[in-house]
Order: structure tokens, then sequence, then C-alpha cells
């Protein structure tokens, strides 16, 4: 009974969060002035109402996609009500039987655009709050222990969005950042950020610490690749490169100078050294 409680509570919540106003974020005001020439409201009312455009259900996709202050204001509920993966359905079927309408503001400083919210887009809706993803009690624990409290719902957020499952070594490796991190703001989400993105891509069966110190190591050699690239350019141009079969290649010297310094930060505090 609770759980059908908690999943009726997380539709209402939806319906209301919809209903309150969406003010597309600026890829999706890009992609809408540009695949439709900065339509008007009411160019945009007609698109919607289509059902022959081939781009609506692309467009109606991006404007449904749960934001970051939709998905801080349900994390509460959602962490703890323990969703399972298939009460996704049950908070769907919830949802459509309200016909859920949303207010879309577009373009800005208008009234706002009604936009009846078509099964497909809510089921994708609904599938990007990853409701069923579980943290780590260890790291919620650490989180509430160690970061303000107008932090912590985001970085749940954050973690709850990342592509790998919240436990065993990389639980831990999270709980160790949250504790051992000195807290710097805006720039300890940039840090967090850049461990989620590791903790996504790493490979498994190699400990972290080892991970982390080869990370370190592609950025070091991008730099080395960056300055190798900027030496032949100064002997020969491009097209002439390219004709001699040297592959032209993208390097951010700057941007990895910037990872090796928080990859650096991140070893002190959790390692108490450079990897």
């Amino acid at each position: 009974m609770q759980r059908r409680k908690n999943c009726e509570h997380l539709a209402r919540q939806i319906t209301a969060f919809l209903a309150g106003g969406i003010r597309p974020e600026p890829e999706v005001r890009h992609f809408i002035d540009s695949t439709f020439a900065h339509p008007s409201r009411r160019e945009l009312e007609t698109i919607l109402e289509d059902p022959d455009n081939c781009e609506k259900d692309t467009l109606l996709e991006l404007i449904f996609f749960p934001g970051q202050d939709l998905q801080i204001a349900l994390e509460d509920l959602i962490e703890k009500s323990h969703f399972q993966q298939d009460e996704e359905t049950v908070v769907l079927g919830l949802l459509m039987k309200q016909n859920p309408q949303a207010s879309l503001y577009y373009p800005e400083g208008g009234p706002p655009v009604r936009v009846a919210i078509p099964g497909h887009a809510a089921r994708q809706f609904i599938s990007r709050l990853n409701i069923h993803k579980q943290t780590s009690s260890r790291v919620l624990a650490a989180i509430r222990k160690n970061l303000p409290p107008d932090l912590q719902a985001p970085v749940k957020v954050m973690i709850r969005n990342a592509r790998f499952v919240c436990r065993g070594s990389k639980a831990a490796f999270l709980e160790a950042f949250m504790g051992g991190m000195p807290f710097m703001g805006d720039d300890f989400l940039r840090h967090l950020e850049l461990i989620l993105h590791f903790l996504e891509t790493c490979p498994d069966g190699i400990p972290l610490e080892e991970s982390l110190a080869h990370q370190k190591q592609q950025h070091q050699k991008n730099i080395m690749r960056a300055e190798q690239f900027e030496r032949q350019r100064k002997n020969r141009n491009v097209e002439t490169m390219i004709m001699q079969g040297i592959r032209i290649l993208h390097f951010d010297p700057r941007d990895d100078m910037q990872k090796i310094t928080m990859i650096d930060t991140v070893s002190l505090a959790l390692y108490g050294k450079t990897l």
C-alpha cells in the first residue's frame, strides 16, 4: 500500500511541476530556433499540434527532458521511496491518467504554450529520472555529514544520473571523496563531475587508484602530442600534413592541464599524494 502511495505522490509532484511551467534549456531553445526558424508562439503551437511534422517527437522529448531543478525538487521523495524499476510503469500509468499538460514558456516574456504530454515523451521523462537507482547508504551518510545542506540534493542528483552502479569499490571511492575533499563551492561540483566521469569509464577489475593514475598519464600524453603537433605545424601546413598521411587530431592542452590539476587535488585528498 505504501509503495502505491509513493508512486501516486511522485506522479502528482511531476504533474504539478509541469503545469507550473517549463522554461527550455539553452540547447532546447537552440533546437527550436534552428529547426523551426525562430517560431512565434502561435507557430510553435501549430508545430506541436501537427501529427505529420517529422521533428515533433524529437522536440517533445527535448522539452520533456527532466532538468536539474525538477530532479533536485524530487530527490528527497525518490531517495526515501526506494522505487523498484517496474514501478516506473506504475508512475507512468498514474501520470497519464491525469491527462497532464505542461506550460511551455517560449518565446520568453509571453504567455505560455499549453502542451499535452504524449505517452512516449512521458515514458522517456520518467525513465530519465532514474528513480530506481539506489545510492550506497554509506555515500549518502558521507554527503549528509560533510556537505552543506544546499549542496546535498544537487550532489545526490549528479550521482543518480551517473552511468554506473554506486556500490563496491566505486561507492567506497565516492565515500572517501565526500569525506576527504576540501569544500570549494562550485569548484567541488567540477571535481565531482570529473570523478563521476572517471567512475563511469574506468575498467572493472583494476584498482581505482591505478586507473586514476592512468587517466592522469593520458592527459599528460595529450599535452605532449599537442606540443609535437605544434612543432610539426610550424614546418608544414595542415594540407601538406594530410597529404603525408599525418592524422590531424584535436587537443585542448588547457583542458588537459586543468584535469591534471583536479586529479592531483583529488589524489592528495584521498591518498595523501599525487599519482
